[in-house]
């Protein structure tokens, strides 16, 4: 994958050699430490272009560390393959105190998936769109139960 860096930020990273997730990092140009308060949100230009291959999507995921520490948890999380501008990290604070943003940390990772292009084909019923039952049928949450 094809990166641009448009400010002073740390290059993308995996954490392995076999980690599933590339590592994206709070700009160094972010003004200073930075508080987010219980139930607030931030969207923090990363300073990185990505060229997305042709069939993929990068998907925005959780760091487990910030997520089970500093509760952030992702908001927005698709950049689809034609999309050109800068990438922006978006993450709200779930916890129940005040967590400190600063430059150069690790803030969330991005895994690189295939994305099938399948068009949308509408029916008229719902027996035109199973026309066999499976098992599970229409069974919702904790139809196939819990143990």
């Amino acid at each position: 994958m094809k990166i641009t860096k448009v400010r002073d930020v740390k290059t993308p990273t995996r954490g392995t050699e076999k980690s599933a997730g590339i590592d994206f990092y709070i700009p160094n140009d972010f003004p200073g430490s930075h508080w987010l308060a219980p139930g607030q949100d931030v969207n923090i230009p990363s300073g990185i272009h990505v060229q997305v291959p042709e069939g993929f999507a990068l998907i925005v995921m959780n760091k487990s560390g910030v997520a089970t520490k500093k509760h952030l948890q992702v908001g927005a999380c698709v950049v689809d393959e034609d999309y050109q501008g800068e990438v922006h990290l978006h993450v709200t604070n779930i916890g129940m105190d005040v967590q400190e943003l600063l430059p150069g940390e690790k803030l969330v990772q991005m895994l690189l998936v295939p994305v099938s292009y399948e068009g949308i084909e509408v029916v008229d019923t719902v027996s035109e769109l199973y026309p066999e039952s499976t098992e599970r049928g229409a069974g919702g949450f904790g139809s196939t139960g819990t143990k």
